[in-house]
């Protein structure tokens, strides 16, 4: 079986990447991990971030735990502390994951476009899956449980 990884590091939301999984999870009969990763000493607390007044771990959990039932995906969650990169890689590799998908930073955060492209380049070197990049399309406030169409 399949199995799908979404990596969230606090403070950089990925809701696009997070859909993106669940809907593939859902065609190809996979399992989605998500890997919130909470870095020592950035002042973040990783279950409770808030990245705009609307997004919180929780109800991003909330959401795809009822999504996931619905459509029959199993969905686990999972916090890691430590540095990203390392984070990232140990889980990979320890979980035999298939595909990891990363959300783009957001346009408001192009600034970091360059470092993410960096340190993706730095642990491709280090896993053997396929990565998904996918660009942060939505806003809070537009993801919304539809009941016949799924997460929108």
């Amino acid at each position: 079986m399949n199995r799908i990884l979404v990596a969230v590091e606090t403070g950089h939301h990925s809701v696009s990447a997070a859909v993106y999984a669940l809907n593939l999870a859902q065609r190809i009969q996979a399992k989605i991990s998500i890997l919130l990763i909470d870095q020592p000493g950035d002042g973040v607390d990783a279950m409770t971030m808030a990245t705009n007044d609307e997004f919180t771990v929780q109800k991003l959990q909330a959401l795809l735990s009822d999504c996931s039932r619905r459509d029959g995906v199993q969905v686990s969650f999972y916090v890691g502390n430590g540095s990203y990169e390392s984070e990232l890689v140990n889980f990979v590799q320890q979980n035999n994951i298939s595909l990891l998908v990363v959300g783009f930073p957001a346009s408001g955060q192009q600034d970091g476009a360059g470092r993410f492209l960096e340190r993706l380049m730095n642990i491709k070197q280090k896993i053997n899956c396929r990565i998904m990049i996918v660009s942060e399309k939505l806003s809070s406030t537009s993801l919304t449980l539809n009941q016949k169409r799924g997460v929108r």
